[in-house]
């Protein structure tokens, strides 16, 4: 076959396979969407990714603040068109300020971005670890000076709210708040409750810690 016949011969081939749905340089789509555009303290993150196309790559995610500080990349791998993803970790105050945070996302060579509200309540939530030395303390495998240490960094890190808070050099926990402890200890009794507890008793100087 000559050149001219060959060249002929792609054209026709070009031709033929175009209207059957044959792209060439075609990107892939991606978008992200959470679950609800405000979250409060205790909620956990939900979204999802939507791709155009799986091409086997790894999806990097990163959170970024109004501030436009990042988290950490995270790479995502996309097996399905559509991915529900919850974050294993819930908003505390301790790592996530009130505001607007932005979820963006890349994958095969495209980017998206979508946005959502974290809002204070001034509902008081409690990372779960500080519950299981709770419940320790109240069978007394913990000593009431760990336990109120452990108080006592809710109080210095904002979770629990008291105005002129200052650390105290003894510990002096009723023993009758063990009640409470357990309560909370085995979901009896929300955050918001035995937290309110604990600020009532070290603003009437009943709890040292």
């Amino acid at each position: 076959m000559d050149r001219l016949g060959f060249v002929m011969l792609v054209i026709i081939s070009i031709a033929i396979l175009a209207p059957i749905g044959i792209s060439y340089g075609s990107s892939t789509q991606v978008s992200i969407a959470t679950s609800k555009a405000v979250y409060r303290y205790g909620d956990s993150l939900s979204f999802s990714v939507t791709v155009s196309n799986v091409t086997g790559d790894t999806a990097v995610l990163e959170i970024v603040d109004q501030s436009n500080h990042s988290s950490s990349p995270i790479d995502m791998e996309i097996s399905k068109p559509i991915s529900n993803i919850t974050a294993p970790v819930p908003f505390y105050r301790t790592t996530f300020s009130p505001g607007t945070y932005f979820v963006k996302i890349q994958y095969a060579g495209t980017s998206a971005m979508t946005s959502f509200q974290l809002v204070d309540t001034e509902d008081i939530v409690i990372p779960p670890q500080f519950k299981v030395v709770a419940g320790s303390w109240v069978q007394n495998q913990t000593s009431s000076v760990l336990f109120g240490e452990h108080i006592a960094e809710l109080v210095s890190s904002g979770i629990i709210s008291i105005n002129n808070y200052q650390e105290q050099n003894t510990t002096v926990i009723p023993m009758w708040f063990k009640n409470d402890a357990l309560w909370w200890s085995n979901g009896s009794i929300s955050d918001n409750d035995f937290g309110h507890a604990v600020k009532y008793l070290i603003e009437s100087n009943i709890m040292k810690v």
